[in-house]
This record gives C-alpha cells, structure tokens and sequence, in this order.
C-alpha cells in the first residue's frame, strides 16, 4: 500500500513491558511518544523517509486497511525527530 497526501506508512515498535516501584493500569497509561520504523512514505513528503526509525507524537497515528489487512499511517508533521 502506498501513502499519499505527506502520509508515511509506519510499523510501531513494540516496547517490551518493564516492571516498575508503582503498578499503573494498562487503561490508564497513555504514552504520548512512540517509536516506529517507516516501511513506505509518500511522494510528496519533504525527504524519503523509508527505513528509518522515527519519534512521533502518538496522537496522529491513523489505522488504515481493510477488514484484514491492517496498516498504521502518520502524517509528516508528527514526525519529532528520525535517525
């Protein structure tokens, strides 16, 4: 599947669970920031991002796709840094 309109095409890397001093529900923990590799981007997006790791707001994240298929997309302007 390919992005379009400054859309990148994201896998969200899964953080393993670390066990704390405090318990918090997994309901209520949001995390604001996430981690992702861009497996695709599109052609109007400033530079070609495919392959790199990014740090993104987590807010943005669109889940895309059909009744099977599910696909994770982000707009360039939540992208906070890459490698």
């Amino acid at each position: 599947m390919k992005p379009l309109n400054r859309r990148l095409l994201i896998e969200i890397n899964k953080e393993e669970t670390h066990q704390g001093a405090f318990f918090v529900p997994e309901e209520e923990k949001v995390e604001e920031f996430v981690t992702a590799k861009v497996l695709s981007c599109a052609a109007d997006c400033s530079q070609d991002y495919t392959g790199k790791n990014v740090v993104l707001h987590s807010f943005g994240v669109d889940l895309g796709g059909g009744r099977v298929i599910k696909n994770t997309f982000i707009g360039e302007n939540h992208l906070i840094c890459t490698e």
